[in-house]
């Protein structure tokens, strides 16, 4: 699989799915993705198994499955450039099929997306929904790497079949990663972890999401603590370092 492929399935996986986690805590993304009735887009890239549904209810929540249904606008893009670009918020070639109709609600969709976009990049918008929103979607990321990636199997080999919870005051919930089924979620972990990583304040927990975090000195001065395998928790963030190069490429 190429990195444009890999990045593709990341956005589908992981990125996307962020809008059901952020809406219920972000007026601006719900107001952007409400409207006067339900709908329902499919999107799909040639060559990818992976899939994205949306369905975005009239006051702006959102939720999401891997899955279409009838009734949806389907879109296809013909290759991972041409979904990437679309995702960058640059023109690109889409195939819409099943809902012709709903395609007058596509720019609800646009909006939520530049909502998520700004979220996701800009902490100084919501510093905890940032934090929250790049969490999530590095952890969710991380599944869909262990799923497509060339190299997978000796990682899924060396990490087990545990879960790990991470956790901060400053988010809405914490959050947990089932290696063993590679789902991600909020609240209670499924399963007792195997390790837990709790981030003191939301300075910490940002600092380890712009990769400039002393991480022996945080645990040293109780600014992060991990209970549990430390190792497991090493060799994901390796994981959670090549999510962040292919969803986050240099300028």
């Amino acid at each position: 699989m190429t990195d444009h492929a890999l990045t593709a399935a990341l956005n589908l996986e992981a990125a996307l799915p962020a809008l059901a986690l952020l809406a219920p805590h972000d007026a601006e993304l719900r107001r952007a993705a409400s409207g006067p009735r339900p709908f329902a887009v499919t999107l799909a890239v040639r060559g990818l198994s992976s899939r994205s549904r949306l369905v975005f209810a009239t006051d702006g929540t959102i939720t999401t499955s891997a899955s279409p249904a009838p009734g949806d606008l389907g879109l296809w893009f013909p290759t991972a450039n041409q979904f990437l670009r679309a995702t960058a918020h640059r023109p690109a070639l889409a195939l819409p099929h099943g809902k012709i109709t709903s395609l007058t609600q596509l720019t609800r969709f646009t909006a939520a997306g530049q909502r998520l976009d700004k979220l996701l990049r800009d902490p100084r918008e919501n510093p905890a929904l940032f934090a929250f929103g790049n969490l999530a979607v590095g952890l969710a990321g991380a599944c869909a790497w262990l799923r497509h990636h060339p190299d997978a199997p000796a990682r899924r080999a060396a990490l087990g079949d545990g879960v790990l919870t991470f956790a901060c005051p400053a988010l809405p919930a914490p959050l947990w990663l089932d290696l063993a089924a590679l789902t991600t979620g909020t609240g209670p972990a499924p399963r007792a972890p195997i390790a837990e990583l709790t981030f003191a304040t939301l300075d910490t927990l940002l600092a380890e999401l712009d990769h400039s975090l002393d991480a022996l000195a945080a645990l040293g001065g109780g600014e992060l603590r991990i209970r549990g395998h430390l190792l497991i928790a090493e060799r994901l963030s390796l994981v959670l370092n090549e999510v962040s190069r292919l969803l986050n490429p240099p300028a």
